[in-house]
């Protein structure tokens, strides 16, 4: 027998799925100028981080700048999250963005490591620097003016053939 909803409009909401299953934070793509600077912490990230919402995290940065690490921060100090663990803030936003020169214009993602003391932020591979965002732009865009000014990259043909075509009697080709 089949299964009927009765007297009340069925669900529309569709339940969020994790799309890791181990930790990893988000710093939000800019879909347009002066969106909000989101990051976000998948469950496996919340876990390991041991953060609920409205807790606080902190970020650490070695002296060259090279490894971002993060924490969960006590007392004062640190980001205020949401219930949802998410926060914004524009200048830790722009300062890591800027520092591993990352391209706002996409989603980036970051593996939370643990490395015996403090939980490093490792970019993942899926993500894309500015440089090379530019780069692709730049590629389209000659690839574009190209075709748009007449120029058509016609297949090399390696070998011809001829063909002889049956003409009727007294007409000559003039092929």
């Amino acid at each position: 027998m089949e299964e009927f909803t009765w007297d009340a409009v069925p669900s529309q909401r569709q339940r969020k799925t994790e799309k890791y299953d181990y930790p990893v934070m988000t710093m939000a793509a800019l879909a347009k100028p002066g969106a909000g600077r989101k990051f976000s912490f998948n469950k496996a990230a919340q876990e390991l981080l041991n953060i609920e919402g409205e807790d606080k995290v902190s970020f650490g940065f070695n002296n060259d700048r090279t490894i971002v690490a993060i924490r969960k921060a006590e007392g004062d100090t640190g980001f205020k999250l949401t219930k949802t663990c998410t926060f914004s803030d524009k200048k830790i936003f722009e300062f890591i963005s800027k520092t591993l020169e990352l391209s706002n214009d996409v989603e980036n993602e970051f593996k939370i490591l643990d490395t015996n003391g403090y939980y490093k932020l490792e970019l993942m591979s899926n993500a894309i620097s500015h440089d090379q965002l530019e780069e692709a732009i730049e590629s389209k865009e000659t690839e574009i003016v190209a075709d748009t000014i007449g120029n058509v990259n016609y297949p090399e043909v390696e070998e011809t053939t001829s063909i002889e075509l049956d003409t009727p009697n007294g007409v000559e080709s003039q092929w």
